[in-house]
């Protein structure tokens, strides 16, 4: 199979080193000159410790051509993908099937990447791949198990077949719904985790918050479609628990900063990688109330970034609700 990954940031060069592991065809497309040097020497700024899989091939968005390929990656960040595909990456194929390795919603239109794909024309509708995965790790070929989902079995299974290694286990799933949005929400949840963490709360607090957080994913999941067990999954409570733990969680880390007292904007303008969360919580807080979807975990992050609330206040509020049935 002849892949092409849409994506030079950590997570698109560790799919390209994992699928080299697979014996695959592998192209990687960056946006920038620089990272295209770096990955043609055979590193990565953010990456620099970690040895990469050889065999890849590297071309430049808006200068090479891209390659003929039977399958597309995207690993572009939530927020840049339109203007991705309508700039730099607009002579990508849209004819072949592409799966979205990105997650959160878009600020204005509130739509998953595998609609701002379809919507910027790509023909086959995409697969998800998501679950606990931290590029960290996956390069280091430390053992990951992550959801392939599709509604199309027969594609599910040829495409999870070409895309596993022994360490990076690929499953697969028919709920894009629900892997697509669990892997949406979880960021906001580590973000409540990190901040939670950095006013100086314990272990006690984020288990609550991760369970808690968990019943929120759930709830406003399934209210889009998708299947309950989905969240108690890999793509659910397995990529919750990462990304709320993980020393490798940039959202967590953008949580703990601001529940120390950090503005956000001090915190984001010192970080060179994305925290998909910051960018997709105020969205899914307003897609809550227009679906009437009780999610006070959001609510409360939501608050803290608009910079309306202090932390103080919205934990307060939050300990002030009333506990209902489980």
């Amino acid at each position: 199979m002849r892949v092409l990954i849409a994506g030079s940031g950590t997570w698109g060069t560790a799919l390209a080193h994992v699928f080299r592991r697979a014996g695959l065809d592998v192209t990687i497309q960056c946006r920038r000159a620089e990272r295209a040097d770096e990955l043609r020497s055979g590193v990565h700024s953010f990456l620099p410790d970690l040895p990469q899989e050889e065999g890849y091939q590297v071309c430049l968005a808006g200068e090479d051509a891209p390659p003929l390929v039977d399958l597309v990656i995207s690993a572009i960040p939530t927020q840049k993908i339109r203007e991705y595909l309508e700039g730099p990456g607009a002579d990508l194929p849209r004819d072949v099937p592409w799966v979205s390795a990105s997650k959160g919603l878009e600020r204005g239109t509130k739509a998953v990447p595998t609609q701002i794909l379809q919507e910027c024309g790509v023909s086959f509708p995409p697969a998800v791949l998501s679950g606990p995965s931290h590029a960290e790790e996956v390069l280091r070929n430390l053992p990951t198990a992550v959801v392939l989902a599709h509604p199309d079995e027969e594609f599910l299974l040829r495409v999870q077949k070409s895309l596993r290694t022994p360490e990076f286990r690929v499953y697969w799933s028919q709920d894009r719904v629900g892997v697509e949005w669990a892997g949406v929400l979880k960021n906001v949840i580590a973000l409540g985790c990190g901040i939670a963490a950095g006013h100086g709360f314990g272990d006690n607090t984020i288990a609550a918050m991760v369970t808690r957080g968990s019943a929120e994913i759930s709830r406003m999941g399934c209210r889009l479609g998708g299947q309950r067990e989905t969240f108690s999954g890999l793509s659910g409570i397995g990529d919750l628990v990462v990304t709320c733990f993980s020393a490798h969680s940039r959202n967590r880390a953008v949580g703990e900063a601001m529940g120390a007292g950090n503005n956000v904007k001090d915190v984001l303008a010192k970080m060179q990688q994305v925290a998909e969360g910051v960018h997709t919580c105020g969205a899914a807080y307003e897609l809550s109330q227009s679906l009437d979807v009780e999610m006070p975990i959001t609510e409360a992050v939501a608050k803290v970034l608009s910079g309306d609330y202090s932390v103080e206040e919205c934990i307060n509020e939050l300990l002030l609700r009333v506990p209902d049935q489980e």
